[in-house]
């Protein structure tokens, strides 16, 4: 095999092997499994404010920060963590809470779009009662509403994500 092909793969290898252990590692902190002598004070870099009097700004990193407890999880071998996860998987329905937590978003974006179909509607029927003219401010009126409608709800929507 050619050595810069084997040096890749090795690399690789290692990569993921890091990547399933932090995974592993995050996995039973969430469970709380957490090795209270191994647990120790330290800084965690956010990327946005938390909200609380802690949480400062390091303007060499552009990141705010703050000092909290860094947990440590246990050690364990691979046969015990399978057996862990045979009781507790490592849950990944985040996608599906997400969609559930924007209800009012969906609900301001549904109706955003059934205003627009009536006000189009709406405007061919005065279209031909009242002139072309009429159909001009309609296509503008919409124009302006439509994407206010659905800026609004993104607002709400990111809102909701926050909470």
């Amino acid at each position: 095999m050619n050595k810069q092909v084997e040096d890749f793969i090795n690399k690789m290898k290692e990569e993921q092997k890091g990547e399933d252990l932090k995974q592993r590692e995050e996995h039973l902190i969430s469970l709380g499994l957490i090795d209270e002598e191994k647990t120790k004070r330290g800084i965690v870099y956010l990327d946005n404010w938390d909200g609380t009097k802690d949480c400062k700004f390091d303007n060499e990193k552009n990141k705010y920060y703050k000092e909290s407890f860094v947990p440590a999880a246990i050690e364990i071998t691979d046969e015990e963590y399978q057996e862990i996860l045979k009781y507790a998987p490592i849950d990944k329905t985040e996608t599906h809470e997400e969609k559930t937590k924007t209800k009012w978003a969906n609900i301001i974006k549904t109706t955003s779009n059934v205003f627009l179909v009536l006000i189009i509607i709406c405007g061919l029927i005065s279209a031909f009662e009242f002139g072309p003219v009429t159909l001009i401010y309609v296509i503008i009126y919409a124009m302006l509403y439509y994407p206010m409608a659905m800026g609004f709800a993104k607002i709400v929507e990111s809102a909701e994500k926050k909470l």
